[in-house]
Order: C-alpha cells, then sequence, then structure tokens
C-alpha cells in the first residue's frame, strides 16, 4: 500500500495573491455583516482574515473601495454563469428555473450575505458606489436572468401566459425575503422552517404556478 504523504497548508503569509484576496473578502463580508459600514475598520478585518491592516490595505486600498469590492463579491459572482446557462440551455425550462434558483439560494445563502445585504442597504448614503452596484444586482441584473427564463417558457408553451418581468422581481423578492427573514428573526421563532424544506416548497410553488397544463385543468374545472 502506497504511503500517503501529508503536504502541511502553507502559513498565511506565503500564500498566493489570489488566495489571501480571497480571504480578506471573505473576513470582510462577516465583519460588515456584524458590524455594520460605519463601524467596521480595515483592523477588523485583517484581525478576522488572520493578516495585518497594512496587507488589506494594499490589495484593496480604503474601506469604502472594500466594502464595494466585497458587495460585488457577493452579489456579482455567479451572474455570468447564470446567463450562460440560459444562452446554451436546451430543454425543460422549469428544470433550469430551478436550477437557477437554487444557485441563487445558495450564493444569498452565504454566511454573512444576509447581514451583508441590509447593511449594504443602509449604508447607501456613506457609500454610494456600493448601494448601486447591490441595487444593480438585486434589482436589475439577477432578475433579468430568471425573466429571460420565464419569458422563453411563456414563448415555447411550458408556461402559463404571465408578465414575465413582474415575475421575476417577485421571485427575487421570495428568495431575498426567505434568506434575510430566516437569518434575522431565527432566534427569535423557535419553530423556524429547515431552509432546504422552506426552498423546496417555494420551488414547488413557482412548479404549480407556471406549469400551463395544471392552470388549463383548474380552468376547466371551473368552468
Amino acid at each position: 500500500m502506497e504511503e500517503r504523504i501529508e503536504v502541511p497548508e502553507a502559513p498565511r503569509w506565503q500564500r498566493r495573491p489570489t488566495e489571501r484576496r480571497r480571504e480578506i473578502l471573505d473576513a470582510a463580508a462577516l465583519v460588515f455583516g456584524e458590524r455594520g459600514f460605519e463601524a467596521a475598520t480595515l483592523a477588523h478585518v485583517a484581525e478576522r482574515a488572520g493578516v495585518s491592516a497594512g496587507t488589506v490595505q494594499h490589495y484593496f486600498g480604503t474601506k469604502s473601495t472594500l466594502f464595494h469590492e466585497v458587495i460585488t463579491d457577493r452579489f456579482f459572482s455567479g451572474a455570468a454563469e447564470d446567463e450562460a446557462l440560459l444562452i446554451a440551455h436546451r430543454g425543460s425550462y422549469a428544470d433550469l428555473l430551478r436550477e437557477l434558483l437554487e444557485r441563487i439560494w445558495t450564493r444569498l445563502s452565504r454566511p454573512g450575505t444576509a447581514e451583508l445585504l441590509l447593511v449594504g442597504m443602509a449604508a447607501e448614503g456613506n457609500c454610494p458606489e456600493a448601494g448601486r452596484v447591490l441595487s444593480g444586482e438585486v434589482s436589475g441584473r439577477c432578475p433579468r436572468v430568471l425573466q429571460g427564463v420565464i419569458a422563453a417558457g411563456v414563448e415555447s408553451g411550458e408556461f402559463r401566459s404571465v408578465n414575465p418581468q413582474t415575475m421575476a422581481r417577485v421571485l427575487g423578492a421570495a428568495l431575498i425575503g426567505l434568506v434575510v427573514g430566516r437569518r434575522r428573526f431565527a432566534s427569535y421563532c423557535q419553530a423556524s422552517p429547515d431552509p432546504k424544506a422552506a426552498l423546496g416548497e417555494l420551488l414547488q410553488l413557482v412548479e404549480q404556478g407556471l406549469d400551463r397544463n395544471t392552470h388549463q385543468t383548474k380552468e376547466l374545472q371551473g368552468s
């Protein structure tokens, strides 16, 4: 049997710049989410990331720039892949919509993201550029991908006739509401539903609500 050689993890100061940048961004998301934009400092982020404040400043400069980068990372990352999935898709649009909603849910469920979303909205006056990025992602790019899937599903006859733009915004708001609500009110609600179960119920409602055959059957039963 071949002996397995354990390779020790490289110390933080020896890691590649991309790894260090990722550690700082993840640490900053947690710090900003916990403390808010005003109270958080580069020193707090450095302590959480296990690096010096000078290192954080070297990679990101000011606190506002770091906050902007964190917002972009948390809410833009993955959007390009979502768009590529829509462009290359062949097959059921219901399956694609489910996949995209699950991908968005996973991104929103990363530690610190729900809190960061609330902080980003509150900090718009102090860091307007980050606020614009957040608004663009939450109300623009993300719903546009969902809108494209819904529109294609309606055109193909798989979905019932709905307003794709309105439906996309409703779905985006529902996902954000589930994630933020679970994080903010979990300590007050003893019977808080399991996150996966909550997402499953939402996906089932979406599929039933958009399914053309189900809608036509109900119309015939009501006539």
